[in-house]
């Protein structure tokens, strides 16, 4: 920055163009953007929507997940989480209360029997077990979400 390039010094232009490539877990851009979700092996990335979807939209999940944030301290515990997943026990105490809850909101939400299903097999399969999918070496099975369509 100091001492330029040989092509010249950066503009507020550069700058403002270099602000726009980086993308952070979650942007506020209208809409939420959560672009953690679609790195999960399919049929986990649809859990994770679904599980999203349950802690916004329904009010006592969302309020549990408050709740079990604010009762862990991790509200800002963004590297730790991409360093170490549930290993990290403030992380996972959080999570092991959060999912509960949001499968609780999928129910009040009206979600389809499939979708119920695959989000109780991802938790016991991983979040009971303080584990993720990046945790598991062999191949996700395929979990049936046969029926799975627009109300993804």
């Amino acid at each position: 920055m100091e001492c330029g390039h040989e092509l010249g010094w950066p503009t507020l232009d550069d700058f403002d163009y270099h602000l726009t490539t980086l993308f952070p877990p979650v942007r506020p851009r209208g809409w939420l953007e959560l672009r953690m979700i679609d790195s999960l092996p399919d049929p986990w990335w649809r859990v994770a929507a679904a599980v999203a979807t349950a802690l916004l939209e329904d009010a006592a999940a969302g309020a549990a997940a408050r709740e079990a944030v604010t009762r862990a301290g991790v509200a800002d515990h963004w590297r730790s989480a991409a360093r170490h997943g549930l290993a990290d026990p403030a992380l996972r105490a959080a999570a092991q209360a959060v999912f509960p809850a949001a499968l609780s909101g999928l129910g009040r939400l009206g979600a389809d029997r499939a979708t119920v299903a695959a989000a109780e097999a991802f938790h016991d399969r991983f979040v009971a077990r303080g584990r993720c999918p990046a945790d598991d070496p062999a191949p996700t099975p395929e979990v049936e979400l046969a029926g799975a369509g627009p109300e993804w």
